[in-house]
């Protein structure tokens, strides 16, 4: 997979990237792991777009991919490559 945001990009799984991102936050101690991030980004994405943000139940790879589907949807990022 291969993200685009804010002109810099990211790229490997869907996890990886996520990852990435976590380890970027301001205290990334704060989610202590890719799961408990992309909830949280869930939360923040359904507070300021008030729009639905289903995730698939299990699997942080498919949740990885699903977030970043909203993301791109709502304008927030572009994918490159799935």
């Amino acid at each position: 997979m291969k993200i685009c945001i804010d002109e810099r990009t990211y790229e490997g799984s869907a996890t990886e990237i996520m990852e990435q991102l976590r380890q970027q936050d301001f205290d990334p101690t704060e989610y202590p792991d890719t799961e408990s991030y992309i909830h949280q980004l869930r939360s923040n994405f359904i507070r300021a777009t008030d729009l639905d943000c289903p995730l698939p139940e299990s699997g942080v790879e498919r949740q990885a991919q699903t977030m970043f589907a909203h993301l791109a949807k709502a304008g927030a990022l572009m994918i490159l490559e799935e």
